[in-house]
């Protein structure tokens, strides 16, 4: 996780904003190739949401709207021997309705795949 933040490579869409990185596996395991895999995080900053229970409402509103378009968005990412990490914060203080937060999850996301193939 530190290496997500320290050198990751983040993107905005309001209120969401998003840090990934994208790193071979292929040198961990040379005989077997490895799989795409996918770490996900949601996090809610304090400095927007006082309470907790803000930000746990928050961090659970992301996980559900991810939860929903992670299907779509792995289809789209057919890597091998590959590790995406990404981290997805919640930018703004007024939340929206769990409606628009799909879609601003699907947007970010789908934004984040273009982003990719124009680097592989």
């Amino acid at each position: 996780m530190q290496n997500l933040f320290a050198l990751g490579k983040s993107m905005s869409n309001s209120p969401l904003r998003l840090i990934y990185t994208l790193e071979n596996i292929a040198d961990e395991h040379p005989t077997n190739p490895a799989p795409f895999i996918i770490q996900a995080g949601v996090g809610a900053p304090t400095k927007q949401f006082k309470k907790a229970v803000q930000r746990n409402r928050v961090k659970r509103l992301l996980r559900e709207a991810y939860r929903l378009e992670l299907p779509a968005f792995k289809a789209q990412l057919p890597l091998q021997d590959k590790r995406l990490s990404i981290f997805i914060l919640y930018m703004e203080e007024n939340v929206l309705p769990q409606i628009e937060i799909n879609a601003k999850m699907k947007l970010i996301l789908n934004q984040l795949v273009k982003r990719i193939y124009g680097q592989a």
